[in-house]
């Protein structure tokens, strides 16, 4: 019930970055548990189901129709070949946010131009999520403008912290230990992560051209 009500609230939002992590969550999912959130959601009620049945000494109930139990054991086979864990249910819907500063302050004073630098960063970047807040309602142009700047930003993001690596160790240890406990709580690393993200972002891209098609 709780997963339910958490991906029926999730499904619900407009925000891009809720829209991002509910298109997260159902890539994962399907890669490696062979499942959609939907099928998640039953095969879950089902499983419930048999335990009663086996509580009464009764037949277990037939699957349901959404559940496909083949794909479902083919994506277990392959993540045991691939020494891949599924990922939990339960960490995910208890991680905490990450909300450490991900530098440390001596690092960011170093110089104008990285303070500079970083500062800019950070408003460009507060400033598209805050206007990603009504996303869902954006029509497809819309949305594909929207990813397009969001890959840049994070490019940025990407080669800022590529030139802090350079000056040592210079990232904040508690950032460090939320982002390890954010990737544990779904079984990834932050390799798997970032093509995770990759593959989100083409679904939602892929999802606002079948839109626009949709409309033309």
């Amino acid at each position: 019930q709780k997963w339910s009500a958490l991906w029926n609230k999730l499904q619900q939002s407009s925000d891009f970055q809720t829209v991002e992590y509910r298109t997260l969550v159902q890539v994962h999912l399907e890669t490696t548990a062979g499942l959609t959130p939907t099928s998640l959601t039953s095969m879950m009620k089902w499983q419930s189901q048999c335990m009663q049945a086996m509580a009464l000494n009764a037949p277990p109930p037939l699957p349901p129709t959404d559940l496909d139990l083949n794909k479902l054991a083919a994506a277990s086979n392959k993540a045991q070949n691939e020494n891949k864990k599924s990922p939990s249910l339960t960490a995910m819907m208890n991680a905490e946010p990450i909300i450490a500063a991900p530098f440390q302050e001596d690092a960011l004073v170093a110089t104008d131009t990285i303070r500079d630098e970083f500062q800019q960063l950070i408003q460009q970047h507060e400033e598209l999520i805050k206007f990603g807040h009504l996303y869902s309602t954006f029509d497809a142009e819309g949305k594909l403008l929207f990813l397009d700047q969001i890959d840049m930003v994070e490019e940025r993001w990407d080669i800022f912290y590529k030139r802090f690596e350079l000056m040592g160790d210079v990232l904040n240890p508690d950032f460090i230990s939320q982002c390890e406990d954010f990737l544990k709580s779904m079984n990834l690393t932050e390799k798997e992560f970032r093509q995770l993200l990759k593959q989100a972002h083409a679904l939602m891209r892929k999802n606002a051209e079948e839109e626009a098609n949709n409309f033309s």
